[in-house]
């Protein structure tokens, strides 16, 4: 089949699935209300069953598509700062930051540079998040930790925000994307999502992930409705009659389900068919026939009841309740234990109880939600930048860390023999919770002909009831002891069972006696035809609510087999990987190879992979060699660094054109040459009108990047900011449209020293240890000038230091 468009692709589907498709495209980020949801299923129930009225479906058109392809106004983010508590950054510094260009931060390794970049990561698009701490050198924290941000989305007014990293950062600065040495290895090492898709795959993933969700709702229902399916219909029937073949069609097997008229229809006699029932019963009263088919409906009765009574007595015997009190020892037991290694464990976690049952009963609903978004069924993810199934927050370091901890504890011995012991604990429960005891007046009433027999019948009938009653008490304190393992458990009634197989077999005894003496006259076979039928209908009428249950039951499930047909991901998975291979694949491996060609990895041959996993689609660059090796294993720091680079500037290019991006040391460990080329990168995505924000602590980064911007000239503004670290307010200390000493010209340190030998020539205490360290730092800056005047004066600037070559 040639590859269609969405559009064309849709055209083929479902009304419901156009119209989903419609309504995705049409919202907010791809994701639908909780009103369009609910619209969605009920077109999937209807496409399912047909049943009432059909809804209106509108069809995904080009329009919608390249309505919600426009790229969002442009977010810029204009300044970090003051903060509170944030690392040990000082209190009153800004950081701002040019809407267009370059700003270029420059600070030494303990300058407080990184601090700012790592509140940078928190609030933008970044592949790991780092977790924003206070000053870890104190035992108590000076407040809660705060961000003063100011930002502008498109022309509107720039917005001014307190920010508390505990919150969600602002959405629209999720467009500004970062990139920094974690997220370089991760480029490197790992698949990655995609993160920027056409609107195509990302309107169709959207969906394939609605029909996962619905596909996983409709598994549980069915699984309910089945377990429920397994319980029997009442017996008492006439065998081989008509009632009998009828709720045989009660099968979830069954191609005609009764409806509920016709089972009402069937159900009970009206007044003149119980006198008609009266007066055949009279007329035949002593008719062998009829007190067979009493007999015969007796023995089936009699027979479900002894299975009933088998059931309790092995259900509720001495030795279930024997070994359910080792059960509950063995919980408590494991238990105690867990919480033992819980205590010594998690000792120093911020919030107590970690490890204890209501810890655990948390953990495991979190499993299990995060399982349902296709997260591992063995552990909650802990790795950087992962996201949390209860805050739905990526995880930093530390959370990270912590719940690798828990992660850990889990599967600990302790904690798997606990969990162990109280999965064994709640089975026996749920098998006690399930052997529900019936109403003794149900029962009762289902013995009516049974008891009419003879008085040793009736009296059997009072000591079944006793006995039901007597398991009903047992059966209660048993699971009560679950939970309160000193409560007293009543005794087990005397056994029924083989009172009841002898009758059963008595029973039958007596119908084939009573049958081979039977007349069949027309007439005879007539009349017990009719009370055979009339009897029927009217325990029919006493078994009403349970066989209309069971005709709905079956009619849900069939409804819900159906909508599972509809929601099938298949279609869907083909068509993502053709869209992808046409629209994605192709297109990002030609970028990633223009961008490793512009690195000067020519050399060595790398292959862009492609996938889907849990409804999202990936990439994963990866040497192209005879074997499959990692590239950590091949490639040297350097060039792991610039291919991590290049696939980082090859997927953003697919993105909004103006859309801004954080670089945080961008060069380590990457040759002169190659820094050269990174320079020049980063100001050609600054010429495009991004937002370009670098940090480095490379001063000869730093030179070719003044260098760069300076010869292309306009097209990239820059300015520079330096970060340092001083005595009197500490690290992070912002001076803007500055450089560090090393980077500065000879008229610029000379204007810097006079400003200091006067600061010096003020002084009053020339012998104390303060004046002795300025005067040599003094002295220091100095003899670094007269050199760098040689460089500038006396050799013309032919030949500096940290600087690229002029020729």
């Amino acid at each position: 089949m040639a590859d269609l468009s969405l559009v064309e692709w849709a055209g083929k589907q479902a009304a419901w699935v156009q119209d989903s498709l419609r309504r995705i495209s049409t919202t907010a980020g791809f994701m639908v209300s909780e009103e369009d949801r609910k619209a969605i299923l009920d077109r999937i129930e209807y496409a399912a069953g047909g049943i009432g009225d059909e809804p209106a479906c509108d069809a995904l058109t080009a329009e919608h598509l390249s309505q919600c392809s426009e790229t969002g106004p442009r977010a810029v983010l204009a300044s970090i700062g003051p903060l509170q508590n944030i690392d040990r950054l000082a209190k009153d510094q800004r950081l701002r930051f040019a809407p267009t260009g370059v700003t270029l931060i420059f600070g030494e390794n303990g300058s407080g540079k990184s601090g700012y970049a790592r509140i940078a990561k928190r609030l933008c698009r970044s592949l790991s998040i780092d977790e924003l701490k206070g000053d870890v050198f104190k035992v108590k924290p000076d407040g809660p930790l705060q961000v003063k941000l100011r930002f502008q989305i498109g022309d509107d007014p720039v917005t001014e925000l307190d920010w508390v990293p505990t919150t969600p950062p602002p959405p629209a600065l999720k467009q500004i994307s970062v990139f920094d040495s974690k997220n370089a290895r991760l480029y490197v090492d790992q698949q990655n999502r995609i993160a920027y898709l056409p609107v195509e795959i990302a309107v169709l993933e959207h969906h394939g992930q609605l029909c996962g969700a619905f596909g996983t709702e409709f598994s549980t229902h069915q699984a309910a409705i089945e377990k429920r399916l397994k319980t029997p219909l009442p017996a008492g029937y006439t065998p081989g009659g008509k009632m009998q073949a009828f709720l045989a069609r009660l099968d979830s097997k069954s191609q005609t389900i009764p409806t509920k008229t016709e089972i009402e229809n069937l159900a009970g006699l009206s007044s003149g068919e119980i006198d008609e029932l009266k007066a055949l019963e009279r007329k035949l009263l002593q008719d062998p026939v009829a007190q067979a088919a009493t007999r015969r409906r007796a023995s089936q009765v009699m027979a479900r009841l002894l299975e009933v009574l088998t059931s309790f007595e092995n259900g509720f015997s001495d030795a279930a309740l024997a070994a359910l009190g080792k059960l509950i020892d063995e919980a408590h037991t494991t238990a105690s234990a867990a919480g033992l290694a819980a205590t010594a464990q998690f000792a120093n976690e911020p919030m107590a109880g970690a490890g204890g049952e209501a810890w655990r009963l948390l953990y495991q609903a979190a499993r299990d939600f995060a399982v349902l978004s296709g997260g591992p069924a063995d552990k909650i993810a802990d790795q950087i930048g992962d996201t949390c199934p209860l805050c739905q927050e990526s995880l930093g370091e530390t959370a990270a860390a912590r719940m690798a901890r828990f992660n850990a504890f889990v599967q600990s011995e302790a904690a798997k023999k606990a969990d162990a012991a109280r999965e064994a604990l709640d089975t026996a429960k749920a098998a006690l919770e399930g052997l529900v005891v019936p109403p003794t007046e149900v029962v009762a009433n289902s013995l009516t002909g049974y008891a009419g027999i003879d008085a040793t019948r009736a009296a059997a009938v009072i000591q079944i009831e006793a006995a039901l009653t007597a398991y009903v008490a047992r059966r209660k304190a048993m699971i009560d002891r679950t939970t309160d393992p000193a409560l007293e458990v009543p005794p087990l009634p005397a056994s029924l069972r083989t009172i009841v197989a002898a009758d059963i077999e008595k029973l039958d005894v007596e119908a084939a006696q009573l049958e081979a003496t039977a007349t069949h006259a027309a007439a005879l076979d007539a009349d017990r035809n009719r009370i055979a039928e009339l009897k029927d209908r009217s325990k029919l009428h006493d078994d009403l609510a349970t066989v209309l249950q069971r005709a709905e039951e079956l009619r849900d499930l069939a409804a819900i087999k159906a909508c599972q047909t509809q929601v099938q991901t298949r279609a869907i998975s083909l068509q993502i990987s053709t869209l992808r291979r046409k629209l994605v694949t192709e297109n990002l491996q030609s970028r990633i190879q223009a961008e490793i060609t512009r690195f000067d990895l020519d050399h060595i041959p790398f292959r862009v992979s492609d996938s889907s996993e849990q409804g999202q689609s990936k990439f994963a660059v990866g040497l192209h060699g005879v074997d499959k090796i990692a590239n950590n294993q091949i490639l040297s720091e350097g060039e792991q660094r610039a291919l991590a680079l290049a696939c980082f500037l090859a997927e953003i290019a697919d993105e909004g054109a103006t859309y801004g991006l954080v670089v945080d040391d961008p060069v380590s460990s990457l040759d002169q040459r190659r820094i050269r080329l990174v320079a020049q990168r980063l100001v050609q995505e600054a010429v495009k009108g991004r937002q370009v924000v670098v940090f480095t602590h490379n001063l000869v980064f730093f030179n070719e990047m003044v260098s760069e911007a300076a010869r292309v000239g306009d097209g990239a503004p820059l300015i520079k900011i330096f970060v340092r670290k001083t005595e009197a307010d500490g690290f992070g200390v912002v001076e803007e449209d500055t450089e560090p000493w090393l980077a500065k010209s000879v008229n610029a340190r000379i204007n810097d020293l006079r400003a200091r030998a006067k600061v010096l020539a003020t002084g009053t205490d020339f012998t104390g240890d303060d004046y002795r360290r300025s005067a040599k730092d003094f002295y220091s800056d100095l003899r670094e000038t007269w050199e760098r005047c040689v460089e500038e004066i006396v050799l013309n600037k032919t030949v500096q230091r940290l600087e690229r070559a002029a020729f």
